[in-house]
């Protein structure tokens, strides 16, 4: 991923969304408000930091990547696979969903992170974008082939044409999980190596890899991953794992 820095907010972008009509960032914790132990630039008040402060960051971000912030289209995120299409409807917090899609220009798809996978998508052919959040259980559920089935459904996209991009999550030397996790996994993707591995007593999950086999057997060529961890990278993002329950969570934003 590219690393910029804006009135001190540092995000991050990808090198194979490149159309300068779409604005996409996943935003590092640097530039907010947010006192410890959410600092600083928390978007999230599920932990416990205020509404003010949130709003604040969340502002402060969509400033520094000149998004109008009235563009802002989010939902409660639920683990789960229901994807919403974003026409001409304000969304907020009382949604519930994990992915977004919309093809409606002056639309901003917002999410928030800690761990699990942040995944974009963009159709350069019928100018399309998707935003989806894919933990362990979004994952195992199919979020990725949900969105994807949902852009072909409701804008007609080729899912060949689709530039898919796998933000910073938890990665696979640090992700343990228990037997309840792992054996799903084993069942579901029986074919694929190093998803879940058994090393020394202990099992190890994979979402990136996971993802990109969702991604890939749903059609898509183009899928580019961060190459960054929420925990080894911790000093940019936040992460539940590494932090313990009273942390922030970062964001995730794609923009028409």
């Amino acid at each position: 991923m590219i690393s910029h820095t804006s009135n001190k907010i540092r995000y991050f972008t990808f090198e194979t969304i490149t159309n300068s009509e779409i604005v996409h960032a996943v935003l590092g914790r640097s530039g907010g408000v947010s006192p410890y132990p959410y600092e600083s630039l928390n978007m999230s008040t599920s932990t416990g930091d205020t509404r003010g402060n949130v709003d604040t960051n969340i502002s402060r971000a969509y400033n520094a990547l000149n998004i109008p912030i009235e563009t802002l289209n989010t939902v409660h995120q639920v683990h789960g696979v229901r994807t919403i299409t974003v026409d001409d409807k304000y969304l907020y917090n009382s949604t519930k969903a994990d992915g977004l899609i919309t093809q409606t220009p002056g639309t901003s798809l917002f999410m928030k992170f800690a761990d699990c996978a942040p995944l974009m998508l963009y159709d350069p052919c019928t100018h399309a974008i998707g935003l989806g959040h894919a933990g362990w259980r979004g994952t195992l559920a199919g979020i990725a082939s949900s969105m994807i089935e949902a852009m072909q459904t409701q804008f007609g996209c080729k899912p060949d044409n689709i530039q898919a991009a796998i933000g910073p999550c938890i990665t696979a030397d640090n992700y343990i999980v228990g037997q309840d996790v792992a054996n799903p996994f084993l069942d579901t993707y029986a074919d694929i190596d190093d998803i879940v591995s058994y090393i020394n007593g202990k099992f190890y999950l994979d979402l990136v890899k996971a993802n990109i086999h969702s991604l890939t057997i749903s059609g898509v060529q183009s899928i580019e991953t961060s190459g960054l961890c929420t925990v080894h990278d911790n000093a940019h993002f936040y992460s539940h794992r590494a932090e313990g329950r009273y942390t922030g969570r970062f964001g995730a934003l794609i923009s028409l």
